[in-house]
């Protein structure tokens, strides 16, 4: 005879759970969107750095940082086409060095 479940149990698993499971479902769904496999949407660090016409090593060093997120694969890195737009957003200056430093003394 198989065992009988226990409907407390039951009702204190599903308490304890806060959220609700569609709103973790669409959580998660949202995350994977970061990572679609299309042609095109990953890029090596040799590439990167060819983008920027910098030092592959220089690229190595900002996702060891944190500053360039990318993902992992066995011993070296891909970076999504939507993070790279986003490093160089981030850093994108469009006022000249020399009105900066008027606008901040």
């Amino acid at each position: 005879m198989p065992p009988r479940k226990n409907p407390e149990s039951a009702a204190r698993y599903t308490e304890a759970k806060k959220t609700p499971y569609i709103l973790e479902l669409a959580k998660e769904r949202e995350f994977r969107k970061n990572f679609e496999l299309e042609k095109g949407k990953f890029f090596r660090t040799d590439t990167v750095a060819e983008i920027l016409d910098i030092e592959p090593e220089v690229i190595r060093d900002l996702i060891r940082k944190g500053e360039l997120f990318a993902i992992k694969i066995g011993k070296s890195y891909r970076v999504t086409e939507a993070d790279l737009q986003e490093f160089l957003f981030q850093r994108y200056t469009r006022k000249r060095s020399g009105e900066q430093r008027r606008e901040e003394g």
